[in-house]
């Protein structure tokens, strides 16, 4: 059977009444929001979160039910949908501690005529920069809703104007190198962002709702949570063949969360905390900073910026008081540029690393033992300590980044070992003045009478002392005994019957060696030896090496013309209780003296030039 051309055309054009009758409209939903807490720690090292510990930044990012979530159903065949429609979320967001203020679209849906004629847009955004914590924590973030049916708000160009304006937020970036400050921030988003045009909201098929999300970071002490805002985005299907038919189902889930990191300018550590070695000022400068006008190192920042006073990068070093001032400006300057204690005082560290004055104040303990600081230098070395510009807790920080600084505590160590080391080193420096007093002393009653009150051995003999010679056959045993002249005998009877008879020969004195262990000597007997070496030039005392503390001296000599000990040599002394118990005569070598002397030409207060030893060779 056929029917007219003209019948035909009119059952296709009842069947597209019937269809149009029937269409089915979608619309979006959102639900929510629910609220979801992650606990926020204390970086290693820290007793309680600081607002000054790391940056934040709220993201907004949409994860969709499947790649396709919106193609189910798709035809091109027939009309399928009513009109236009069109929905959106909305981000306000606002600090008013830094006049930061911004707008971005959570989504945008927009639909014609037909199912498959659609737009979901839903990109990861960012919706502050990173800011401090304890700035960033005061971000107040509200959202609007909209949704529109053939009315005459365009919620398309409203999110175009949204996007237009808050386009700055997408330099915020992450990673070594790369941020927005808080103070910086407000103003670029000031100056780049554009008034949304205001809309004709007449018509009643148009709907918008507005809320505030609660605070998305909060801490206090040891405890702290970031809050993540889920929000459920629905398709909600009505109409059809069936009018009363309304089908409803899940397209995704819309993230509001907050991003935490301890750091922009430095690499991570263990733990969470930065680490700052191995770099260096020029390095830190030449980060990467990004901006409303492009790209900036942290230099060219520095420089732009419009502290009250501008720091002086290249200050006289040699000069404490201007180096410390411009510590303090410098520091001044990034915290108002919104950077956080470890970008703050990493830059500050190697800024100072140029200065002698930081480098004693920052001295280890092993530098002040190796170099024997006397309590009078430990002290001067601690009085510059940079307090105009840092606090205990700025050394604190940089300890924990793995910098080479000295917290009180650590001085109050040193301080300990240079009182410890005085009290090791007074009483060889006593011993000291009162040997060399002897020792250049030319008159022999003098010297021994000096000597006497001096000596005192081992097991209490006063006046005595215990002499050892490692120095070589100089003849000392001679020195302690030198020959005796022979007392005459009484004369006998003359007997004139007899011839004279001839003189007896002298016995001479039995020269005793000197054992090992040495012998026993009394102060007249030291005074000799003294006396017959023809002392010339005195080192000063310096403890013997590796018998620190253990109250054992050790001084150089050289000796003039006619001494049975040519140049001279080294002299021994152990002492306890302010007398000495043992001398010994040594080689320059012996217990490594000289390579001692090579090594740390000054200990205790003495300095012995290498140049010194070249005279007893």
């Amino acid at each position: 059977m056929s029917f007219p051309h003209r019948s035909s055309r009119h059952l296709s054009t009842l069947a597209a009444l019937l269809l149009t009758a029937c269409a089915e409209t979608r619309q979006i939903a959102v639900g929510g929001p629910e609220m979801t807490t992650q606990p926020l720690e204390p970086l290693a090292g820290f007793q309680a979160i600081d607002g000054d510990d790391y940056y934040v930044r709220l993201v907004s990012e949409f994860s969709g039910q499947g790649d396709n979530f919106l193609k189910g159903g798709c035809s091109d065949l027939a009309p399928y949908q009513k009109g236009d429609l069109s929905a959106a979320l909305v981000y306000r967001v606002r600090n008013d501690t830094i006049k930061f203020q911004g707008e971005a679209s959570g989504f945008l849906y927009q639909a014609t005529t037909g199912k498959c004629n659609f737009r979901f847009d839903a990109k990861k955004l960012y919706l502050t920069p990173w800011l401090r914590l304890d700035t960033g924590n005061q971000t107040q973030l509200d959202y609007d809703f909209y949704t529109n049916a053939n009315s005459d708000l365009d919620v398309s160009s409203l999110v175009g104007d949204v996007n237009a304006a808050s386009g700055i937020l997408a330099l915020t970036g992450a990673g070594l190198g790369v941020a927005i400050m808080g103070q910086m921030a407000g103003q670029w988003v000031q100056a780049n962002q554009q008034a949304a045009p205001v809309q004709d909201q007449s018509s009643a098929k148009q709907s918008s709702e507005s809320h505030s999300l609660p605070a998305l970071t909060a801490y206090a002490g040891k405890t702290g949570k970031l809050n993540q805002a889920v929000f459920d985005i629905f398709e909600i299907d009505e109409g059809g063949l069936n009018p009363f038919k309304v089908e409803t189902r899940t397209l995704g889930k819309l993230k509001v969360y907050p991003e935490i990191a301890p750091t922009l300018l430095l690499r991570a550590g263990s733990g969470g905390v930065p680490d700052a070695r191995d770099m260096s000022f020029e390095e830190l400068s030449r980060s990467t900073i990004k901006s409303a006008s492009g790209d900036i190192s942290l230099a060219q920042l520095l420089d732009q910026s419009q502290p009250l006073d501008k720091p002086n990068l290249k200050p006289d070093w040699k000069n404490y008081t201007e180096a410390e001032n411009n510590c303090r400006k410098l520091k001044l300057t990034m915290k108002a540029l919104g950077f956080n204690k470890f970008d703050r005082n990493a830059l500050l560290y190697y800024f100072l690393a140029n200065s002698g004055d930081w480098k004693n104040y920052n001295t280890d303990r092993r530098r002040a033992t190796d170099s024997e600081l006397r309590p009078r230098a430990i002290a001067e070395y601690r009085t510059k300590n940079f307090g105009v510009c840092l606090a205990e807790d700025d050394y604190a920080v940089m300890k924990t980044m793995g910098l080479a600084v000295n917290t009180r505590a650590d001085w109050d160590q040193l301080d300990a070992t240079s009182l410890q080391q005085e009290r090791l080193f007074s009483p060889l420096q006593s011993i000291e003045r009162q040997l060399l007093a002897v020792l250049r002393n030319t008159s022999a009653a003098e010297m021994e009478r000096q000597l006497y009150p001096l000596l005192m051995t081992g097991d209490k003999v006063n006046g005595k002392v215990l002499l050892q010679n490692h120095l070589g056959d100089f003849g000392l045993e001679r020195l302690l005994n030198p020959p005796a002249t022979a007392v005459p005998a009484a004369p006998a009877p003359i007997d004139t019957s007899l011839p004279p008879a001839p003189p007896a020969p002298q016995a001479a004195l039995p020269v005793s060696p000197i054992p090992g262990e040495g012998i026993q000597v009394s102060a007249a007997q030291l005074t000799q030896v003294f006396q017959s070496l023809k002392i010339g030039e005195l080192s000063c005392a310096r403890p013997a090496p590796g018998l620190q503390g253990k109250g054992i001296g050790i001084l150089l000599f050289t000796t003039r013309e006619g001494s049975p000990r040519a140049k001279g040599g080294a002299l021994e002394f152990e002492f306890a209780d302010g007398k000495i118990s043992r001398i010994a005569f040594q080689l320059p070598t012996f217990r490594d003296f000289e390579q001692d002397i090579a090594d740390r030409p000054e200990v205790g207060g003495c300095r012995i030039d290498p140049a010194w030893l070249t005279k007893l060779h």
